[in-house]
């Protein structure tokens, strides 16, 4: 009778286990091939819940498992669900402040911006004429200019400066006038330190560039580039001013 009596015991606390469970998960005692709802497209979840349900259905009647395991275990399941979820919603709402950083920028077309300047693009026309403000910020060195070089790093034309700011004007030809072939040059302001070797040079300052925004467009690395009407381009997030284009008079 004892024993009878102690797999009676174990039955019905299986079954309550089971009731429990039921209660707790909905849907636990359905097959997961025919979940519907936000389950349907969580393959982890139904995984979790056919192994639940597998192992409740084969559990020792006389050593029923104890279900606050597997209580405990799918409110672990549904919290790594829920940060997924949010991840996806911090997506959502990354992408539409994004469009809306689109919206803000393009308010800037037709806007005269300056944004500091480290490369040049010469047009397949050959027709350039880019204005470089420098400002210097070492005065120890002497012969100041700006240094335009290569993809290959080979400094290709020199534009000479003079005082501790200004703007000077590269015109896309190297030191002998001739048109330097269509691409992307480096433009820095460099000087000479006292006792270097000839040919040494180091950063002297800085350089701006100052250009009408003709459009926008979103950059390969993220963010957002302002195109200007030159044909050079400067990344929005250095831009450090923003004017109406001065107009001329009739």
């Amino acid at each position: 009778m004892t024993a009878v009596s102690s797999i009676s015991s174990a039955t019905s606390s299986t079954s309550s286990a089971a009731t429990t469970l039921n209660k707790t998960l909905p849907g636990a005692n359905t097959p997961a091939t025919t979940q519907v709802g936000a389950q349907a497209g969580n393959p982890q979840m139904n995984q979790f819940l056919t192994l639940l349900t597998t192992q409740l259905k084969n559990q020792d009647p006389t050593q029923p498992t104890d279900p606050t395991q597997f209580v405990a275990q799918l409110a672990q399941f549904s919290t790594v669900e829920q940060l997924t979820q949010s991840n996806s919603t911090l997506t959502s709402i990354s992408s539409s402040l994004s469009g809306m950083t689109l919206g803000q920028y393009s308010g800037l077309i037709n806007r005269s911006v300056t944004a500091p300047s480290s490369s040049i693009t010469v047009p397949a026309s050959g027709s350039v004429a880019t204005n470089l403000s420098y400002t210097i910020t070492n005065n120890a060195l002497s012969k100041p200019h700006v240094a335009v070089s290569n993809s290959s790093g080979v400094v290709v034309a020199s534009l000479p400066v003079s005082g501790s700011t200004g703007t000077v004007t590269f015109n896309g030809t190297d030191g002998n006038g001739n048109n330097l072939p269509a691409g992307s040059y480096t433009v820095a302001l460099v000087g000479s330190a006292a006792g270097a070797s000839s040919g040494t040079t180091v950063t002297a300052g800085t350089l701006t560039t100052t250009g009408v925004v003709s459009g926008v467009a979103q950059a390969s690395g993220g963010g957002w580039n302002l195109q200007l009407q030159d044909g050079e381009s400067v990344s929005a997030s250095t831009v450090n001013s923003v004017t109406q284009p001065a107009t001329t008079s009739d």
